[in-house]
């Protein structure tokens, strides 16, 4: 069966599915469609979101033609993500000791960067996509 694909801000685009599909092949068309990454997305039919660990059959209201609308989330920056990751090995207090300090490293060896130095890792992940 087809279903479309709708994003908020604009933009559409279909997929062929079948009740095996799972939630996240459905994200990684989206994103070669649309250009919008699968970590930034959340599929929702019938205001309630689609769980990436599921298929389409355990959604029964997904029938041909269904509508799926994408809600772009706002990626987390740097200290967020690393914040989150330390709290699961130290108090709120020492992670954010460490996320300050790494980020005053990480602010001065980015300011300390050479043009050269931007350049080749522009290049580099550039030659990688």
């Amino acid at each position: 069966m087809q279903v479309v694909i709708k994003c908020l801000k604009g933009g559409s685009t279909s997929a062929d599915v079948d009740e095996n599909t799972p939630i996240t092949e459905i994200k990684k068309k989206v994103e070669k469609s649309l250009k919008i990454p699968v970590s930034q997305q959340t599929l929702i039919v019938s205001g309630s979101p689609l769980q990436d660990d599921k298929k389409i059959g355990d959604y029964p209201k997904i029938k041909e033609g269904t509508k799926i609308y994408i809600v772009i989330k706002k990626p987390e920056n740097l200290q967020t993500s690393l914040g989150k990751l330390l709290r699961k090995y130290y108090s709120e207090e020492q992670c954010k000791i460490i996320a300050d300090e790494f980020m005053r490293n990480f602010q001065t060896k980015v300011d300390n960067l050479s043009l050269d130095d931007l350049e080749r890792i522009a290049i580099s992940n550039l030659n990688e996509l």
